[in-house]
């Protein structure tokens, strides 16, 4: 039926306005009001589902929503995308140019650029998720987990073992696969790496509109593809600058230690967001 139409795009945006709590209110209220209705006659007296939805969120709540996104989505997007950008950028796979500028030669910048504020990414994003998709925030507990939240975090798992398997090359130096290695292994295998932390970085944001929209437990798989992306950028980050100087006794526990703790954390972080 057209109402049904109509009261799908006004759940997902009822959902994504207002929290959860009212959202569900309001829905039922609709359902009410769009019971026998045609859906130009919903559209006629209450306008489309969008603009019903932000008449009726309150402008401040609305506005600190978008913003809290804002910064979670920047958190989790730029760790995961300048890498692979900068990566392409240097291996000219192929070129993005536009007002006579090739653009895709600044991404090498940008990426380091960010590279030395990954941990404040990673504790913003983190805080910021755990805080604001809080328990109590309106929405009903709930048993069962979010259908395929399990499987996108048994998919993150293999993409930071992934990684773990890269810093093992770098950190342990293996004689007998760096000796294999061409540098044309190794940058595949270094964009290899750049696009695991990419698709991570889209699995955080599904999470993250999911969290907003159906269960705040998909905050869990957001902090787990926050932590994968944010270990990545690290590797990443050493194996870009890696010189003689790292030639120094002892010189890899410091790293080490910051990668356990990166992935530590990220899962501990994932576990209590399931609760």
């Amino acid at each position: 039926m057209m109402e049904r139409d109509y009261l799908s795009r006004m759940s997902r945006a009822a959902r994504w306005c207002l929290p959860p709590a009212e959202a569900a209110e309001v829905l039922e209220d609709y359902r009410e009001i769009a019971e026998g209705r045609s859906e130009e006659a919903l559209r006629r007296d209450l306008g489309s589902p969008w603009e019903a939805a932000r008449q009726l969120a309150q402008t401040r709540a609305y506005r600190r929503w978008v913003a809290v996104f804002a910064v979670l989505a920047a958190c989790v997007l730029l760790p995961a995308v300048l890498p692979v950008l900068s990566v392409l950028s240097g291996m000219a796979i192929f070129r993005f140019q536009a007002y006579g500028v090739d653009w895709l030669w600044w991404f090498p910048g940008l990426c380091d650029t960010i590279a030395p504020f990954r941990s404040g990414f990673f504790v913003t994003g983190t805080a910021l998720a755990l805080v604001w998709f809080r328990r109590g925030s309106g929405e009903g507990r709930r048993r069962t987990l979010p259908k395929g939240a399990v499987l996108l975090l048994v998919f993150l798992l293999i993409g930071i073992a992934f990684q773990w398997l890269v810093a093992w090359i770098i950190l342990a130096e293996p004689a007998e696969i760096l000796e294999a290695m061409t540098y044309q292994i190794a940058d595949a295998m270094r964009l290899t790496m750049t696009l695991d932390m990419f698709v991570m970085g889209a699995i955080g944001m599904f999470a993250l509109v999911q969290a907003r929209m159906t269960d705040r437990r998909w905050r869990a798989v957001y902090i787990l593809a926050l932590a994968g992306c944010i270990l990545g950028l690290s590797i990443y980050a050493l194996w870009s600058s890696m010189d003689v100087s790292f030639g120094s006794a002892g010189w890899q526990a410091r790293i080490l230690l910051q990668y356990v703790a990166i992935t530590a954390l990220g899962l501990v972080g994932t576990g209590v967001s399931l609760c």
